[in-house]
């Protein structure tokens, strides 16, 4: 179609013309699929830049601006630049020769005359001259000297610079006029250059020839360049790159990108079933590339660009715009599939064999755990629980001895000896200094007069060592301090541990008496009765879980009179739920006349969202008080004031590292850094998150301590590896400090973490030697309630470490965000404690200036899995998680609770109904996460509990081994070298290494351990953690009752200090069992390679292998055997540049596909070829074999429900503080009588799940064995021998393996009844005539589903009343015969065999077939009876039966009729008595003998 005709055709309205010649692809519009018409040229206006296709004939007349450079000196442009302005067109504006240089035309009467317009000689321009001695004194640099060819073609120069960056030329603007100097004045032509560069450069030259005035011009704005740190004379490095289009909105205001635009038409193809769209690209004009999308044979998108990937990204915008204005609902149920995971569809396929031998394994086991007591036993799904309280307050006191009323009087004698006694005259005139005292008697009226009062306090009143004991102190005074129980909440360890000891301190007591602590793994309680105790915020919320269960007195929380809750500013997870509870709290004591004094503390806080949130608790506003601050002043600088000081002498070789000068260059901008020296090759665009400047760092920490003789540095990073990063800086810096950090007589380096041991955090807090200055490198761990003394610097950062949770594709992505105003002032504030103090920012005073107020809060950007079960187990009276959560100070988006319901429904803490399971209750007496809670669970019913434990700590902390920056590819050798190599794993790889420390540093080896750290690229802090969380972790595991029915009951624990029992660490080697655990805890973050690097997720399409794994590389197996995969985290590096930042999976681990069908998958669905998990990964194979699978794993986990449910009633009988499962079930004598059982285990089901749990073992054994013949890893235990009788296994001909119905069975493949072996009992009743069954015998037939190898001796004794028992196997769906066809095995001990006839009958009545469909053939009896083997095959309809069946059969079934005739004897002889006649007497030789002769 010719551009005429398509014109012709848009006038008629027949088709939009700007569909197929000018319009642009972005602009949304309705057009017909497959529409579009090869070989159409654009426009015009589409082969130029955005910004020239918008420009008009009118552009060239437009009004001349006011602020043109010209302009910016006072200069009314003269006539010859309005004729300029006039008639110049624009630059590369095609001229209508067809030429794009710029031509100079005058008005026709100018051009009449053949001269000029003339000038006014008469302007004035402005001093001062601008000559090149002005330009070389007040624009060049001499640090960076212009080369001589710049200085001498300046223009040709800032031509080539302006058009590689911003692709314009320079615009060059001249005027004669006269100067005024001091005494004359001259006339000169004044030339203005602007350079279209961010920031704009202008450059001005005077001179009296024209054409020299324009090259001084241009000599100024090199200069000014090459002032700023640009590179004149490399102008690739500053190049521009135009802006692409890379995301357009769509009508209802989703912003979508090309990423989401491909995911959305591989989705919208898959709906429909339509082919894979394809891109196509074609070169138009030799100028730029058309890229048409078409799906079916349609075309449905354009796009337009000088480059293909950005035609192909147009191309797909295109198509969405144009399909979400087809059908909006589309997009509507595009957005949903996103949300459940299901917009990528399903993956490749990973294919599972295993042997006949293992799989008639998992049969028996699966047979035997359907007969099991544990099984039959197990709780019914989604019934109501009872809950009981749980707790105790005198968690947090000692036990109660002495009587309320001695307790007062000893404490008000206590009081009086502290006030007189002359030793503590210093720390009394110490406390009573603090300003908190100058507001005592307002603080102790608000506190009482309010159930809320709000402490704003400033950094050094004294309010969190002193408000505890102004209450205290006041009610002891009153003869009432028996009552009075203060508990005072921390943000951190650190800060609880160190309070508490000050105040005890404070108070002339030793720490326990009436002051103490609790926190993670440390708590030192104080006495009860009149006590302060201070706690983490966490600690306190999991004793609360118990206060909203009491209605009437004697709640466990009625004993703690104030609640005080310091910084409150930080709103992290628990506080914003502490909250909750404590308004919860607040107004339950309330009705019952026990008030509860609620005090918020904190030097930043807002009150107003405080009171408002408090506001309608009493009917009145909240008490606020506000103490001043005693801190001396802080002086605040920032980079733009004392980085000059530090770069000048020796530290002049800062200026030329790389990371210092890119963060110089952001913060302070190019003119700032260009005097300074600094000079960049390619600058930081805003979006780039640039690594922290460690050696600048080094060198604000020596200068800070250089510039005074006393006084100790703390310096604010983000984390440990910042933290070790600057202690290398000043240990080993690359270039001359004026101070030696090593000379450990002078300086010492100190670090706060929260992986640092206590003992090693409180030296700081100790006197250093004499002469000794400290340089503290923390976190925000030492940013409010801890003083160290004599810090006068502080070296700030700004940064802090967030993680960051997208709830709808479970990924984290680890940022490092600036700090808000407020952490900004505590960490100032922590320099003005003792002395006047200096306060080192390394970010410029604009960046402080723009910082929000407060942090982001924890709620809104976490995972809440935890708080839900935290608010589950505190079981808020009528109202559900999502109204609790609703209820929090600032609720978090209902899309991430819902995401935390569902997490936790899928590990099996919740049911449908979203109530706590049996085993969500256990967990919940666990101090980690769900996940890890469920691996130590296994890891003990599995006796594997010892690696369990190590497990669950290393994946719920930091990976121990270190990379450092010179020696990383060692690093990754070493790390290599501790994995398994049939189970490559990070994980593993650590338990290795940890095993083989933990030796030498129990054993008191401390040197050789640490040398063996040193040697292994091991973090030893991180290694001592995980020690601690490992003790803490079989704590909680023998509280809980865990311990006590693991191992068949025969585990004994040793106390004091508690270890873990060799009988539950038996299969601690047995390596699939360990992949198995590290699958339970990753649940369901699960990756499956699809390439030789790329891997996919769930929801995630492409993800790559963090470099730090030791599973990074390329694949070498085979694609058909595709690789599975667990990873703790998936993340994404938001400081890559470019748009579509990578995403790594972290710490990884190779799985078997046995393994992660028994303990990864959540939720694995019968299909054709195999089985559907979590409706991502197809897994294939032999579908028997995996239905056997997904019924063992459906017995397990139904099984453990039962423990988890005794568990409970065990807990409850002894401790009676745990909630319980009401469990009733019918009674067999009828349904209207019901019986109540108890719950408890019985040793019964306690050796059945130690049974089960050995069976599952050997299974994952032999399944390694036979997967890596050449390459077995260290299994738990030697193969069992199959006990089982010798089955004798025919095969029938043909046939497939498929699917049909299986009766009665709720999560079986339809039609496949091989999933268990099918049972049948004979019982009989009666009397037995002849040997045989009688007809009048009385027969109940009992069916079961139980198995054949006998692996948990559960059957009866072979005598002549035992049961007749029918085996299937070898099922298979022949689809070409028309029947179902497999192998029976009959035992039937002590009796001769059973009928066929009553074989059919049971069989037609289990299938639901007629009885004649039903034919059972070549039976045989083993040697010495007792077992019989046979086939036996189910017809799908008689007109098959009669076509195939042999006709033998089908007479003994009755479905055809009887031939009478002679046998073949007799007619055998016949025939040769027919052979001695010829003739008729031969025809009558061979007739029958006529009858009666």
């Amino acid at each position: 179609m010719k551009r005429a005709t398509v014109g012709l055709l848009c006038r008629k309205r027949l088709f939009p013309m700007e569909r197929y010649i000018g319009k642009s692809s972005l602009e949304p519009e309705t057009y017909i699929p497959g529409g579009h018409l090869p070989g159409n040229k654009r426009p015009l206006s589409q082969g130029t830049s955005p910004a020239l296709a918008s420009s008009s004939s009118s552009a060239k007349f437009a009004r001349v601006d006011a602020n043109t450079p010209a302009n910016q000196y006072g200069i009314p442009p003269s006539r010859k630049h309005l004729e300029n302005q006039y008639t110049r067109a624009p630059f590369g504006y095609p001229s209508r020769t067809g030429k794009s240089k710029p031509s100079l035309s005058f008005p026709k009467s100018s051009k009449r005359r053949g001269k000029e317009p003339p000038v006014n000689h008469k302007l004035q321009l402005p001093a001062p001259l601008h000559d090149e001695a002005y330009i070389m004194e007040h624009h060049h640099n001499p640090q960076f000297e212009l080369k001589e060819v710049h200085k001498t073609t300046p223009k040709s120069t800032l031509a080539n610079f302006s058009a590689t960056v911003a692709g314009k030329l320079p615009k060059y603007d001249s005027q004669e006029g006269q100067v005024d100097l001091q005494h004359h004045r001259t006339i000169v032509w004044r030339t203005t250059v602007t350079v279209p560069v961010e920031p704009q450069v202008v450059g001005v030259g005077d001179h009296r020839e024209k054409k020299e005035s324009a090259r001084l011009a241009a000599l100024s704005a090199l200069c000014q360049m090459q002032r700023q740190g640009l590179q004149v004379d490399n102008p690739k490095h500053h190049r521009a790159i135009p802006p692409a289009v890379t995301e357009s909105q769509l009508p209802d205001g989703t912003v979508v990108d090309y990423e989401r635009a491909r995911s959305f038409i591989d989705w919208y193809c898959r709906q429909f079933k339509f082919p894979n769209a394809e891109v196509d690209f074609q070169m138009r004009n030799g100028k730029h590339w058309e890229a048409v999308l078409t799906v079916n044979e349609s075309r449905i998108g354009l796009g337009s660009a000088a480059a293909k990937k950005a035609a192909r990204t147009r191309c797909f915008l295109d198509a969405t715009q144009y399909l979400q204005k087809c059908d909006p609902e589309l997009w509507t149920n595009y957005l949903k599939a996103v949300e459940s995971g299901t917009d990528l569809g399903l993956a490749s396929s990973v294919r599972l064999d295993i042997s006949e031998a293992l799989d008639d394994k998992i049969q028996d086991l699966c047979s035997d755990l359907r007969q099991s007591t544990l099984y039959s036993n197990r709780p019914v799904r989604n019934k109501a629980t009872d809950v009981f309280p749980t707790g105790s307050a005198a968690y947090f006191v000692g036990e109660q001895r002495t009587p309320i009323a001695n307790k007062s009087k000893n404490l008000q004698a206590q009081l009086q000896r502290y006030e007189t006694n002359p030793g503590m005259d210093a720390m009394r005139s110490s406390r009573m200094s603090l300003p908190v005292y100058s507001r005592y008697e307002d603080i102790l009226n608000t506190i009482n007069n309010n159930h809320i009062t709000i402490c704003i306090a400033e950094t050094g009143s004294g309010k969190t060592t002193q408000i505890p004991q102004i209450i205290l102190d006041d009610d002891i005074r009153r003869g009432m301090g028996a009552q009075c129980n203060v508990i005072c909440t921390q943000p951190r360890r650190l800060a609880a541990i160190s309070v508490a000891d000050r105040v005890s301190k404070e108070r002339g007591e030793p720490l326990g008496t009436t002051v103490g602590y609790q926190v993670r793994f440390e708590r030192k309680l104080p006495e009860p009765g009149g006590s302060i105790t201070f706690c983490t915020t966490g600690i306190l919320l999991k004793r609360l879980q118990s206060g909203l269960s009491y209605k009437s007195d004697g709640g466990p929380l009625d004993d703690i009179t104030h609640i005080v809750v310091d910084e409150v500013h930080e709103r992290d997870v628990d506080t914003d739920l502490l909250l909750v509870v404590l308004k919860r709290l607040m107004q339950d004591r309330m009705a019952r006349k026990k008030p509860l004094k609620i005090v918020l503390m904190s030097a930043t806080i807002d009150p107003t969202l405080f009171q408002n949130y408090f506001e309608e608790t009493n009917g009145k506003p909240c008490g606020i008080i506000d103490i001043p601050g005693r801190t001396f002043p802080v002086q605040r600088r920032f980079m733009d004031s004392y980085l000059p000081e530090i770069f000048s002498g020796q530290n002049s070789w800062l200026s030329k590292e790389e990371s210092v000068a890119q963060y110089v260059f952001k913060e302070l901008g190019p003119a700032a850094s260009a005097s300074m020296g600094i000079r960049v090759n390619k600058p930081p665009s805003n979006d780039d998150d640039l690594d922290l400047p460690f050696p600048l760092i080094a060198a604000t920490v020596a200068h800070a301590l250089n510039s005074s003789e006393d006084g100790h540095v703390l310096v604010f990073l983000p984390g440990w590896e910042e933290i070790i990063a600057t202690q290398k800086a000043l240990e080993a810096p690359k270039g001359p400090l004026p101070i030696n950090f090593n000379d450990k007589a002078k300086f010492s380096i100190h670090v706060l973490h929260s992986s640092i041991p206590l003992k090693e955090q409180q030296v700081i807090f100790e006197p250093p030697p004499p002469g000794v200055r400290r340089v503290i490198l923390a976190t925000n761990i030492a940013e409010t309630s801890v003083t160290i003394p004599d810090v006068v610097y502080v070296v700030d950062t700004g940064k802090v470490k967030e993680l960051r949770y997208d709830p709808t594709r479970h990924l984290s992505s680890l940022v490092s965000a600036w700090v808000g105003k407020s952490n900004l002032n505590q960490r100032a504030g922590r320099a003005g404690r003792h002395r006047p103090g200096t306060y080192y920012g390394i970010l410029s005073e604009p960046r402080a200036a723009a910082l929000h107020p407060y942090q982001m809060v924890e709620m809104m950007r976490t995972d809440l899995s935890n708080v839900v079960m935290h608010i589950k187990a505190l079981d808020f009276p009528n109202m559900s998680v999502e109204e609790v959560l609703q209820e929090t100070i600032e609720p978090p988006d209902a899309v991430r609770v819902v995401a935390a319901l569902e997490s936790l429904e899928m590990v099996g803490a919740l049911d449908k109904e979203k109530n706590l399971t049996p085993m969500g209750r256990v967990l919940l007496s666990l101090p980690v996460d769900v996940q890890m809670g469920r691996l130590v669970l296994y890891g003990s019913f599995f006796r594997c509990l010892d690696q369990a434990l190590t497990l669950a700590a290393i994946i719920s902390n930091r990976d121990p081994f270190v990379s450092p920056m010179h020696s990383k590819a060692e690093a990754a050798a070493v790390k290599n070298s501790w994995t398994p190599n049939g189970f490559r794993s990070d994980v593993l790889a650590v338990l290795r290494a940890y095993n083989e420390w933990w030796p030498l540093q129990s054993t008191g080896q401390y040197v050789a351990a640490n040398r063996f750290c040193i040697n292994n690229f091991l973090a030893k802090p991180t290694l001592v953690l995980i020690s601690k969380v490992k003790e803490q972790l079989l704590q909680s595991l023998h509280h809980a009752g865990v311990l006590d029915v693991s191992a068949g009951g025969q585990a004994r624990v040793s106390r004091n200090p508690i270890k873990v029992p060799p009988e539950l660490n038996t299969n601690g080697n047995c390596l699939p069992l360990l992949a198995g655990l590290i699958a339970i805890g990753s649940q369901p973050k699960f990756a499956i390679r699809i390439g030789e690097r790329t891997l996919r997720t769930a929801k995630e399409k492409l993800t790559f292998i963090h470099p730090s794994s030791v599973n990074k590389g390329a694949s070498t197996t085979p694609s058909h055997q595709r690789q599975l995969f667990a990873y703790s985290e998936k993340r994404r590096n938001m400081s890559a540049g470019g748009g579509n930042p990578q995403t790594n999976l972290i710490s990884t681990t190779r799985l078997d596909p046995l393994v992660y069908l028994l303990f990864g998958a959540y939720s694995p669905r019968v299909v054709e070829r195999g089985l559907e998990c979590d409706k991502w990964l197809p897994i294939v194979g032999n579908v028997d074999a995996l239905d056997n699978i997904n019924s063992l794993k459906k017995y397990m986990e139904e099984s453990l429900l039962r423990v988890f449910e005794g568990i409970l009633m065990s807990r409850r009988t002894i401790r009676h503080d745990i909630a319980v499962r009401a469990h009733e079930e019918e009674s067999e004598f009828g349904e209207d009588e019901t019986l109540r059982r108890s719950t408890s285990l019985s040793m019964q089901e306690v050796k059945e799940l130690d049974m089960m749990t050995n069976g599952i073992v050997k299974i994952l054994d032999r399944y390694t064995a036979e997967r890596m013949p050449f390459n077995t890893p260290n299994i738990s235990q030697p193969a069992t021998p199959d006990a089982s009788p010798r089955r004798f296994t025919p095969r029938l001909p043909g046939g497939t393996r498929s699917g049909y119905a299986t009766p009665n069975y709720e999560f079986s493949r339809p039609g496949t009844p091989s999933l268990l072996r099918l049972t049948v009992i004979l019982r009989r009743t009666g009397h037995r005539q002849h040997g045989e069954f009688g007809s009048n015998a009385q027969i109940r037939w009992n069916i079961a589903w139980i198995g054949g190898q006998n692996w948990m001796g559960i059957s009866g004794p072979a005598d002549s009343s035992a049961p007749v028992t029918l085996r299937t196997r070898k099922f298979i769906t022949n689809r070409l015969l028309a029947r179902r066809q497999f192998v029976i095995d009959v035992l039937h001990p002590g009796r001769a065999n059973v009928s066929r006839n009553d074989l059919s009958e049971k069989l037609a009545a289990l299938y639901k077939t007629d009885k004649t469909r039903v034919v059972t053939f070549g039976l045989r009896t083993q040697f010495g009876g007792g077992r019989s083997t046979g086939f036996a095959l189910i017809y799908d309809d008689e007109v098959s039966q009669k076509k195939f069946e042999p006709r033998y059969r089908l007479v003994r079934a009755g479905l055809a009729p009887k031939v009478d005739k002679a046998s073949r004897k007799l007619r055998k002889e016949r025939k040769n008595r027919s052979k001695k006649f010829r003739g008729t007497k031969k025809v009558k030789a061979a007739e029958p003998p006529k009858k009666g002769k």
